[in-house]
């Protein structure tokens, strides 16, 4: 194993032998591994220096270790000298403990942490406990920087609607929020994950009245309400509903090259999460983190993540893989999960959460 479930037990060091990556990108993606770019400029060249003399960056968050592994094997290749300790855990209890930690006086041994969404890190926003770094926008040339420089994205999570294709064809799939209202899908056609997590973010688009009264309208038509995008996902699969909302696209495409009769629609507005990483301002190793932080965001990263997960940049000048070459060709509104959303986000999923439950 190379990862720990929780942050109380030991790190398992990504550490291996220097070897040559053979990229496993997607045949059907057609995404080659663009060198140099992560190494451009001496600026990153001074960075890279001084992360090589701290040796070790340690991250803290939900992603596989695996990812970490074939990410190792490249900077030994590419950048060596810099030693990946991963510990594999969800986010929240993260923050909780990196929070405890700083208020006993006792800083956490981690350098960066990572969530699959920027709403767990907002307590570090609020408590400003992660440092800035310019570079990441100025010297590495990512678009998806946060918080004032404080986040620096590493994928995105696209939250289409979606449907089973044995059961709904490509003209009769909805094409529209509003769609999913109409009376035809009544009666446990749908599937919706219980935190409504798309609604909400539609919410910081359309604002709180069109948003409760269209939500209300769906979840009148008689839905199945579950827990956890990979139950709706594996529903739809299995063709127990004919639509599902809260699933994500890089899944269902997955779920595609496994032969599943599923796909899914780029409606507009397309509600997008920002799965983010930050530098603690206790970091240990501060260059190596914002070196390793930036690295994952530039191509190589990029196609590592890809080739691994199918999890990649969906949205901006970094987006790779099928759901990005989707979303640039039907050129849909995205509503994307930003530090300034995060908090309208969480209130009108409150809101959202209130009115299930009332309709329960």
């Amino acid at each position: 194993m190379l990862s720990a479930r929780s942050p109380m037990l030991s790190a398992r060091t990504v550490a291996v032998a220097p070897i040559i990556l053979g990229l496993l990108v997607w045949a059907s993606a057609g995404f080659a591994q663009d060198k140099g770019k992560s190494a451009g400029g001496d600026a990153v060249a001074q960075l890279y220096a001084a992360a090589k003399k701290e040796g070790t960056v340690v991250i803290w968050g939900p992603t596989d270790a695996l990812i970490y592994q074939r990410m190792q094997e490249a900077l030994d290749k590419q950048n060596p000298g810099i030693k990946i300790e991963h510990f594999e855990s969800i986010p929240e209890p993260l923050v909780q403990r990196i929070i405890a930690e700083s208020q006993a006086g006792k800083p956490a041994a981690v350098d960066i942490i990572q969530s699959g969404s920027l709403r767990a890190l907002r307590p570090l926003i609020d408590r400003d406990m992660l440092a800035a770094y310019p570079g990441w926008e100025k010297d590495f040339g990512l678009d998806a920087v946060y918080a004032n420089q404080r986040f620096v994205g590493a994928y995105n999570l696209t939250l289409p609607i979606s449907y089973n294709t044995k059961m709904v064809s490509a003209k009769e799939a909805p094409k529209s929020w509003e769609d999913l209202a109409d009376p035809k899908w009544k009666g446990r056609k749908i599937i919706i994950e219980a935190r409504l997590v798309p609604f909400a973010m539609l919410g910081t688009e359309w604002g709180k009245p069109k948003t409760a009264e269209l939500t209300k309208r769906i979840l009148s038509q008689q839905p199945l309400i579950v827990q956890g995008g990979t139950t709706v996902a594996n529903a739809l699969a299995g063709g127990q509903v004919s639509i599902a909302v809260g699933t994500y696209a890089y899944t269902i495409e997955r779920l595609k090259r496994q032969g599943a009769a599923v796909d899914w629609v780029a409606v507009s507005p397309l509600p997008v999460l920002t799965s983010a990483v930050g530098v603690l301002k206790t970091a240990r190793h501060p260059n190596a983190a914002r070196f390793f932080a930036g690295w994952m965001g530039t191509a190589e990263g990029q196609n590592i993540r890809y080739a691994t997960t199918g999890q990649a940049n969906e949205v901006g000048r970094t987006a790779i893989g099928a759901v990005a070459e989707r979303i640039k060709a039907a050129q849909p509104a995205v509503i994307l999960e930003t530090d300034k959303t995060v908090a309208t986000i969480l209130e009108i999923q409150r809101e959202l959460g209130k009115m299930l439950g009332a309709l329960r």
